[in-house]
């Protein structure tokens, strides 16, 4: 939810179009040019009724001017649901703008079909992201359009796309991005062979609101018509003539309620009225052109009193503000970093206190972290900021945030690439541009959104990791319906400059991250449910199914889970609940004895893991250790700070996990320690060797009360405690560097869980604790 202000209050009975005099005052302000004296009055279709918001307790959080969302442009409450016809004016890439001094007046643009989908006076919407379902609008409509593409193709207006899913072809229409520069907002996108830019602005007193559409278009060759907004037939317009100019009005209510349509421009637009549409034509020309377009909702009442407050009217320049903008937050938040003293393992947990405290009333629920080259983090929230923060050295006691961007939809990924910031959201990947260099983001640039999505309120966009060649990888959820093309529950692949997006693999339920090696090796985890016994830990393969598929409605007994690709470990629910991403340790001595080894963060169950992998032959298989450190959120995100060489981890509370603060940012901190530590798997003939950092005492090594277990054959959620048997350990023997012990298992055999405690003795006489949890696939 985001405040914008409220509308001023009117006089007591009194509506928003109930007096003639707030529409003189309003136009008296409009200046006009004399090439273009055009205007048209038509009705809407739909005249909603205000909703009265309920009043909030808690901070309204500032979003600033823009809020990249799924919603439904109409006053309800849409509730959790997968099915279109539940919906009004469902929009998938919304950008709602908020406009005027006060933010009282929302404009929504549909990126997918590069309409206007409606605008509404009042606040901008009731925001509330535990469902997921995009944010409410409250207000009084003031347009709408129905779904549809906003420019016509070749004079057809009819929708092409595959089930009604993702964007409209990039011949048709592309959304490149927007502009942010105070108080404007520039949309960037392309119309066949025309560049356009656009900026909504709005006039207004406290009876109403004029809002206006200037678009900045380049040279073309073709004719395009663009939708305006909607009648509710060709036969309810009137023409009329107003003070010697012609002008239409549309009877729809016995009100006699309308909508003003103003054009003005370089060039004299020509509107035409089809079906329930109004349009207006852009010819084509040699040069760069402007035309405007206003709206306002009036009575007929009020017509004759306009005429003589028409005056010259000087056109906006949307090309102005696509430059560097003032900052719009210049403060900088300091907050403590507390440094673990703790000596008695190799790894400890530096808290680095997040900007809980700041101007905006900004959530900081963490969701993408990465580093630029100097150490500094940019981290994202599932609320849609992106903040840097330095300090992160090391030795310092004091971390400095700063807020860089906002208005992202649930970007739960990100990725610092040649000194930009990618983000990886619902709606597309984004890549971030400070043009002026204040720490600001200046432009919002749309690298691709192709895929499809569909309405449910658990289809995330999460992680996002590079390869060697810069190919961008991210996972994309949704497990409760099937994407019509298939665009849900997969890995996507996508070339360094975003114009080619192709699925690397599928059959995934929620797959919250992934890694990459230095050497190319990739790994995904999957979330357990809908038939899932466990959660997994894949080695990620191009081309491959990993045997999920969400249900589809249209189709008979669809969806389920089909066990095809063998993960490297299964993880019951004591260990993990819900899977986030993983990441590779540098292959470095400034992270001690898990250097080069792959780890895995746990959402649900708020840990962090080593994965000890057996590769000697295929499937590999391998087990998990747990860092014995407390995380008070669900860790997600982890990646390795380039400057200090440490671990740092990010993550959130929002959806099902154990965690008892909503965001967190802290270092896992290598200490120089050496106590021992499990660094290796391995599956031998008759039992299990696990290979420790540091040498062990040989006596409590191979003592076999030092160690028990369990394992079962069944893959089940929760084994039962008939399935679930004792690890039939018949002997124990370390290795002649003290530091391998073999557990022989009497009639070893493939299992998919196992659990295997230990109570040792290092060589130098510390004590040793801990367990592993894993997977033997196949036996030599």
């Amino acid at each position: 939810m985001r405040s914008h202000g409220m509308r001023p209050a009117l006089a007591k009975g009194e509506r928003l179009n109930d007096s003639p005099w707030h529409m003189m005052n309003l136009i008296s302000r409009v200046h006009w040019m004399p090439i273009m004296r055009t205007f048209l009055i038509v009705m809407f279709l739909f005249l909603p009724t205000i909703v009265h918001a309920q009043p909030k307790a808690m901070p309204v959080p500032d979003h600033g001017r823009v809020m990249a969302c799924c919603l439904d442009v109409f006053p309800h409450k849409l509730k959790d649901t997968t099915n279109i016809a539940d919906t009004k004016n469902y929009v998938f890439r919304g950008k709602v703008i908020s406009l005027g001094k006060d933010k009282n007046v929302s404009i929504c643009y549909d990126v997918e079909h590069m309409r206007v989908a409606g605008a509404w006076v009042g606040k901008p919407f009731v925001y509330t992201s535990e469902k997921n379902m995009g944010p409410n609008v409250e207000g009084e409509m003031l347009f709408a359009t129905r779904p549809g593409p906003g420019w016509a193709k070749d004079g057809k207006w009819d929708d092409p796309r595959i089930g009604g899913e993702g964007p409209l072809p990039r011949d048709w229409v592309h959304y490149k991005g927007l502009y942010v520069h105070g108080d404007k907002v520039v949309i960037s996108y392309r119309v066949g062979d025309m560049d356009v830019l656009e900026m909504p602005t709005v006039e207004q007193n406290e009876y109403a609101a004029l809002i206006t559409r200037t678009l900045r278009v380049a040279p073309t060759k073709y004719e395009h018509a663009v939708l305006i907004c909607e009648i509710p037939n060709e036969k309810s317009v009137e023409m009329i003539t107003l003070h010697g100019v012609k002008a239409a009005f549309v009877k729809a209510t016995e009100k006699k309620e309308g909508l003003l349509v103003l054009a003005w421009g370089e060039q004299e637009g020509q509107f035409k009225v089809a079906g329930h549409r109004l349009f207006a034509v852009i010819p084509a020309s040699k040069f760069h052109g402007s035309f405007e377009y206003s709206i306002a909702k009036l009575n007929l009442s009020q017509l004759k009193e306009l005429g003589q407050f028409f005056i010259k009217r000087n056109a906006a320049t949307p090309a102005v503000y696509t430059k560097g903008g003032p900052p719009r937050w210049t403060q900088a938040i300091e907050t403590a970093i507390t440094l673990d003293d703790a000596k008695s393992g190799p790894y400890t947990l530096d808290q680095i206190a997040p900007p809980e405290k700041n101007p905006w009333n900004a959530s900081v629920r963490f969701a993408g972290l990465d580093f630029f080259p100097d150490g500094r983090a940019a981290l994202s929230t599932w609320d849609g900021d992106v903040w840097i923060v330095s300090g992160l050295d090391g030795k310092s006691t004091k971390a400095t945030w700063k807020r860089f961007a906002s208005g992202l939809q649930q970007p739960l990924g990100l990725k610092i690439i040649n000194g930009f910031i990618y983000t990886a959201g619902r709606d597309q990947i984004t890549k971030l541009h400070d043009f002026n260099n204040d720490g600001e983001a200046d432009f919002y640039e749309n690298i691709n959104n192709d895929q499809g999505l569909t309405l449910q309120r658990h289809e995330f966009v999460m992680d996002l990791q590079t390869d060697k060649e810069g190919n961008l990888y991210f996972c994309r959820s949704g497990h409760y319906i099937q994407s019509k093309r298939g665009d849900n529950c997969v890995i996507y692949k996508m070339s360094p400059d975003g114009t080619e997006l192709a699925k690397f693999a599928t059959g995934f339920r929620e797959p919250n991250g992934m890694s990459i090696s230095p050497e190319g090796v990739m790994t995904v985890a999957d979330n357990e449910g809908n038939g899932i016994p466990q959660t997994p830990i894949y080695r990620l393969l191009p081309g491959k199914n990993y045997g999920f598929t969400p249900p589809a409605p249209w189709k008979k007994d669809a969806g389920g889970y089909k066990l095809d690709q063998k993960p490297i470990v299964w993880l019951g629910p004591k260990v993990d609940t819900s899977a986030g991403g993983q990441v590779w340790a540098p292959d470095a001595k400034t992270w001690g004895p898990l250097a080069g080894q792959l780890l895995h963060t746990s959402y649900g169950n708020c840990a962090l893991f080593s994965v000890l992998i057996d590769k000697t032959a295929e499937p590999w298989q391998g087990a998990v250790w747990k860092f014995p450190l407390q995380f008070n959120s669900g860790i997600m995100r982890a990646r390795f700070n380039p400057v200090d060489g440490q671990l740092y981890v990010c993550g959130l509370r929002g959806w099902g996990t154990s965690a008892v603060k909503d965001g967190q940012f802290a270092r896992v901190r290598y200490t120089g320690n050496d106590l021992p530590i499990p660094v290796g798997y391995r599956v031998v003939k008759a039992g299990i060797g696990i290979a420790f950092s540091a040498p062990l005492d040989k006596a409590s090594a191979e003592d076999e009360e030092n160690w028990a277990g369990t394992w079962s054959g069944m893959l089940k959620k929760v084994p039962s405690a008939k399935e679930m048997q004792e690890l039939p350990i018949t002997s124990t023997r370390l290795s002649d560097d003290r530091k391998t012990v073999t557990i022989t298992l009497d009639k070893m055999r493939p299992v998919p869980n196992f659990a295997l405690q230990y109570r040792l003795k290092s060589a130098t006489g510390a004590n040793v604790s801990g367990e592993l949890n894993g997977t033997v696939h196949r036996v030599p």
